[in-house]
């Protein structure tokens, strides 16, 4: 046994326990609320076939199924994870390898992929991204989310899980895209999301740290408007 085997067959019990407890109908609301803000602009016009891959214990799946997709699943490698997502009552999560999974189910409007590709090497990413195009309808979407490297505590997301091997900056996301053969890309920050009085504290208090953490990267290369959240968003189209 690999030591990623080794994790990932105990991954809640070794990892997400302890930081974020496990998944529950509160828990769930709440996260349906963080992804209106991440995700709720970004989904495609069409919503029929939509799979969110590496989904963990479903809870997107579950914000998926209310935006009124009509065909909606979810795979992830971690049988404590798909145990999780079973235990709130969500039966479209499968255990699986996700790449088994895009070789044979095609012709979806979105995919998803959170805190997933941070975990391959660059092939692995590449053949990923190559496998996910080949899955997609023309004129589908795929939404990334991962660790941003222009973030000056990236690290606090690249290293605080023992398997991830890559972090992405905007460029590096939007050349492995382009190099794969998505039509188009875009490159968003993963802000906190106002949800409640905590959250609104937090989201003003982002606002304003913001431009602060850009100032030296604006001053030194004169790049307009830097992603300096810890994660990023993609998004790309067939």
């Amino acid at each position: 046994m690999t030591y990623k085997d080794a994790l990932y067959d105990t991954y809640v019990s070794s990892h997400i326990a302890h930081r974020k407890g496990i998944s529950d109908p509160r828990s769930l609301a709440i996260q349906s609320k963080i992804f209106d803000g991440h995700f709720g602009r970004l989904l495609p016009l069409r919503r029929e076939k939509v799979a969110d891959l590496g989904c963990g214990p479903g809870t997107l799946v579950a914000w998926l199924k209310n935006q009124g997709f009509t065909q909606v699943s979810g795979v992830d490698f971690s049988h404590e994870q798909v145990a999780n997502a079973h235990a709130l009552g969500l039966e479209e999560v499968v255990q699986g390898d996700i790449f088994d999974f895009l070789s044979t189910n095609k012709d979806f409007d979105l995919l998803f992929a959170r805190d997933v590709i941070e975990h391959f090497d660059r092939q692995m990413v590449f053949d990923f991204l190559a496998a996910a195009r080949g899955a997609l309808r023309p004129g589908g979407r795929l939404i990334l989310q991962v660790p941003n490297a222009q973030s000056p505590y990236f690290g606090r997301v690249r290293y605080g899980d023992f398997t991830h091997e890559l972090a992405f900056t905007a460029g590096s996301m939007r050349q492995v895209l382009n190099a794969v053969g998505y039509s188009s890309a875009s490159i968003h920050p993963w802000r906190p999301v106002a949800f409640n009085l905590k959250s609104r504290v937090r989201s003003i208090a982002w606002r304003l740290l913001e431009p602060v953490l850009q100032l030296p990267i604006v001053v030194e290369s004169a790049t307009r408007d830097p992603i300096v959240t810890m994660n990023l968003i993609a998004v790309a189209e067939k």
